[in-house]
């Protein structure tokens, strides 16, 4: 028979050993989840910028316009996110169009974000994301041309 003593000289260090084989690991599934999430709220982000910015652009009264306060909408939009370099594309040329004719104004928003604004810092690479929105010009509103 063995005695007690004996059994826990064996076991010694045993957690210590356990826990540098599992917290890497956990360490590492945070990350991946804290890095998934950012790169998620950035995607809503420039989401949020096209929508804006397209809806910006369907309200304005010429062509000109409608590009001009969609790209002021859209990078304003983007302020103070992670988007880095954005470029913000305005289609607003069914402002062109004589009253009582349809149309959609579109925006489209690319931007980069780091990946070691997402994961862990001084990681190098980067990420594109682009999104588009489009938002119908109303057919009875009063335009410019």
């Amino acid at each position: 028979m063995i005695g007690r003593g004996r059994l826990r000289g064996h076991q010694r260090g045993a957690v210590a050993v356990e826990a540098a084989l599992i917290l890497p690991s956990l360490l590492m599934i945070a990350a991946v989840t804290a890095g998934g999430w950012r790169l998620s709220e950035v995607r809503a982000d420039a989401q949020s910028a096209a929508e804006a910015a397209a809806r910006a652009g369907s309200v304005a009264a010429t062509v000109d316009e409608g590009h001009t306060v969609g790209q002021h909408v859209a990078e304003t939009e983007l302020a103070g996110t992670r988007c880095s370099d954005p470029a913000v594309t305005i289609d607003s040329s069914a402002l062109a169009t004589p009253v009582g004719s349809t149309g959609v104004t579109s925006a489209r928003v690319r931007c980069t974000v780091r990946l070691a604004d997402l994961l862990v810092p001084g990681i190098p690479g980067a990420l594109h994301v682009e999104s588009t929105a489009h938002s119908t010009v109303d057919s009875h509103r009063e335009r410019h041309t």
